[in-house]
């Protein structure tokens, strides 16, 4: 036990030498990952007895609609097993995905700056190696493409696989960067099994929250049907204050919002978020029909929050400052049916899935202070509130053939069709500002817009392999995709003094191609554990039309050069990579490194107009095709279980992704780098466990880091973008576990830093002066309780 102490005390040693270069500025990759990694190591030799002959658990995955493990797939990807999610406490997309090399988090981003979403329930965007923008990463629950901004809790899974380069051949028009799968367990039909977990937890500046969920898998008919249910509930509190009336905020101009009334204090836990949710999935494996498997899948997930988790002017200002109290709000409620059918033959599985998808998202935005901006003499005593509705209908089936001939050859062979139906509404109302000004009727009505719109796709899709010899492989495969979209806008809305009066405009849009997917893949094994791939591919994404705005913007559309109502074609891009997936001393090592280039032509470009505007009365976007961009760059990951009872894992990305060429009247800057984009990412983790008799101490570190990006959401690149520092966050878990239990106590982001995620483009405008941040959760510490059955 005196080693087993040295080890811990060692380890304490480096987490604070990491703080220690943190606070000085240095706190890179670098230096914390070999902080980790070494202190693992100097823990493993004091505390660890020698090393058993096992070595590091395969991970099968289904990267090429096949089984396959990790380390003979050849694809940049990583696997994250619902074990090792469950070890480090994860429970939503910023607590894994943060990990993932060379995959970054947008708040609405584009190759350029832009603003997709509508309001903080739509507006997350994924970047995987520099390919940002709308539709450009594919993210899939099982073999379902879904809304990249949605966030399904990281509940019942089996495992995630995020898979770099494009991945258009097997997944579809919206994965020109990669994809993100999210694959849920399947019930078991032999044995009863569960689990339970509960953990309550306090954050910093925001006090206490709970998390609480279950899941138990029953077979009714042994060997032939089984269920599995799954649940939760969970509370985050919130840790930014409200205060509204007095003076702005000092760090803009200082005029009285009500003169004579002083500042009050409103709720000091804007951001409070109450989530709940349900799973429950079939297994049907008919004894009549040998081969046959039935999963039909209900997923259900809401969550309530009472305001914008957001800081305003700098990332760690947590206190909101609003003319008057007129409390924000978001809400996402989304419900997911599957049905999966599953055919053995003997020589190949028959797969057909359809799918069902609902989801309502709603934003109330606080618009007071910039309504009043943006109209000269509308007083701030009048509530000034944006609603924000997005409600979405989404259909999907696919049927695929994967072979599994006797001989040299195999192949992946399927048919697609999906229907997204969007509808978006939002009402920017100011009750009572027609008396305020005196002015006619319609003016209580700033802005409305109704937005119905629908994407429809067929593919289909065929990828064949050819075993040259039991080293040598080559595949080639291609998708062929028809796409359609279609919308109508409709807006109408207040002049705004002097001129008064209102406005109204409604327009119809419709595009529609065909394009194709190719990816060539070769791969030789060197030695059973040394393989060596390179690949090409193909990624695209369809074209449209811009809608016609109102007069509110013609003047913003002419400064940029652009024209009302013009189209945009589709962009491409191909990918070039090679790789290698290497075991070591019989299993304890495994490394994977893949370099990659990335030639992007014609990309579509999204400007928030109000850039363009120094009113501010136009706050939307326009998507144009604008040049070329180049990203290259390499991602290596490294697995290592040196002893028994010890892991380490680091994972390290490095990108260079930017602007090569503009078009005349481009929104962009020669050389600028690809919006919100990192160099380097990564992430470096320790798990060491040790015996005491029945029971078993375990200790998890986890270190993550990003390094410094550019956000051109809303600051022109003529003029330089707006910084976003670099950040790391180092979580710590520590406990016991017993047989069946389990208690641990955590601590995420363990020396609270402000961690800036991004800037948010607010729908209503970004007030002057005024950013809004999205920063990660303050320092959280709490107790963990689980146990499995």
């Amino acid at each position: 036990m005196r080693d087993v102490a040295v080890g811990f005390l060692w380890l304490r040693a480096a987490v604070d030498r990491c703080r220690y270069h943190h606070r000085r500025g240095v706190g890179r990759l670098a230096v914390c990952s070999g902080l980790a990694l070494s202190s693992g190591l100097a823990l493993a030799q004091v505390a660890a007895p020698a090393a058993s002959s096992g070595g590091i658990e395969e991970v099968v995955v289904t990267a090429e609609r096949r089984p396959e493990t990790l380390q003979t797939v050849p694809i940049s990807m990583s696997a994250i097993t619902g074990e090792a999610l469950e070890k480090l406490g994860d429970k939503n997309f910023f607590d894994y995905a943060t990990t993932i090399p060379n995959l970054a988090v947008g708040m609405g981003t584009g190759a350029g700056g832009q603003g997709n979403g509508f309001g903080v329930s739509s507006s997350r965007e994924i970047i995987i190696r520099g390919v940002a923008g709308n539709n450009t990463t594919g993210l899939y629950l099982n073999d379902t493409p879904i809304p990249v901004s949605m966030d399904p809790r990281v509940l019942d899974v089996e495992r995630i696989e995020v898979l770099r380069g494009p991945q258009g051949t097997l997944f579809g028009a919206s994965a020109m960067g990669g994809t993100v799968r999210i694959i849920t367990r399947d019930p078991g039909l032999d044995r009863t099994s569960g689990k339970v977990e509960a953990e309550g937890f306090d954050v910093d500046h925001g006090g206490g929250g709970y998390s609480a969920d279950g899941t138990l898998n029953v077979p009714l008919i042994a060997g032939s049907v089984g269920l599995r249910v799954s649940a939760y509930s969970a509370f985050d509190p919130g840790y930014f204050t409200r205060e509204w009336g007095g003076v702005q905020d000092p760090r803009s101009p200082s005029v009285p919002y009500q003169p004579g009334v002083p500042v009050q204090v409103g709720s000091k836990s804007v951001g409070a978020d109450q989530q709940t949710g349900l799973m429950l999935s079939l297994g049907i494996a008919p004894s009549g029909l040998p081969g046959l498997t039935v999963t039909p899948l209900v997923i259900y997930q809401r969550s309530n929050s009472n305001g914008y988790p957001l800081a305003d002017y700098t990332p760690d200002n947590l206190i909101q400052i609003r003319p008057l109290n007129v409390p924000e709000a978001v809400r996402d409620t989304w419900d997911f049916e599957a049905l999966t059918l599953t055919y053995d033959t003997g020589f190949g599985r028959i797969i057909a899935s359809g799918t069902h998808l609902k989801r309502n998202g709603f934003d109330l935005e606080d618009g007071t202070d910039f309504g009043s901006a943006i109209f000269p003499g509308t007083p701030y005593y009048v509530a000034q509130p944006l609603y924000n509705n997005l409600y979405i209908k989404q259909s999907t089936g696919e049927a695929r053939f994967e072979s599994s001939l006797h001989g040299p050859v195999q192949f992946v062979l399927g048919v697609f069709s999906s229907l997204q139906e969007r509808f978006y509404h939002e009402n920017f109302a100011a009750p009572g500002l027609c008396a305020a000004l005196n002015d006619s009727p319609g003016c209580d009505n700033l802005f409305t817009q109704n937005s119905p719109n629908a994407d429809r796709q067929r593919a289909a899709f065929l990828d064949v392999t050819y075993n040259v010899t039991n080293a040598l492989a080559f595949s080639a495969g291609v998708r062929r995709a028809y796409l359609d979209h279609e919308g109508t806008l409709v807006q109408s809305g207040y002049n705004g003094p002097p001129a008064g009066g209102t406005f109204s405009t409604n327009s119809y849009s419709n595009h529609s191609e065909n394009d194709t997917a190719p990816r060539f893949t070769a791969k030789y094994q060197l030695a059973p554990d040394q393989l060596l791939y390179a690949s090409a591919a193909k990624g695209f994404r369809i074209g449209g039309v811009n809608p016609i705005y109102g007069p509110n913007c013609l003047a913003a559309l002419a400064r940029a050069g652009l024209t009302n109502g013009q189209g945009f074609n589709s962009d491409s891009l191909w990918s070039y990579e090679i790789g290698t997936k290497n075991s070591w001393f019989d299993n304890r090592v495994k490394s994977r490194l893949s370099v990659y280039k990335i030639d992007w032509k014609g990309i579509q470009q999204t400007t928030n107009l109000s850039v363009y505007d120094p009113t501010g009365a136009c706050t939307f976007n326009e998507t144009t095709n604008s040049g070329a961009a180049v990203s290259k760059g390499a991602e290596l990951e490294i697995d290592a279980a040196p002893i028994e009872r010890l892991t380490l894992n680091l994972a390290v990305g490095y990108e260079d992704a930017k602007i090569t060429q503009v078009t005349p009247g481009s929104l962009t800057v020669l050389g600028q780098p690809i919006n919100e984009v990192p160099k380097w990412n990564g992430s470096a983790t320790v798990q060491y466990s040790v015996p005491l008799g029945e029971r078993s101490l375990f200790i998890r570190s986890q270190y993550r880091y990003s390094a410094s990006r550019i956000s051109f959401l809303n600051v022109a690149p003529l003029a330089g973008g707006r910084p976003l520092n670099s950040y790391s966050l180092v979580d710590l878990r520590a406990g016991v576990s017993q047989g069946p239990w389990e208690v641990a106590l955590f601590a995420r982001n363990l020396f609270n830093a402000s961690a800036e995620i991004g800037d948010l483009n607010p729908e209503v405008g970004e007030l002057t002066g005024r950013p809004r941040w999205l920063i990660a959760t303050p320092r959280t510490v709490g107790l963990q309780l689980r146990r499995a059955f």
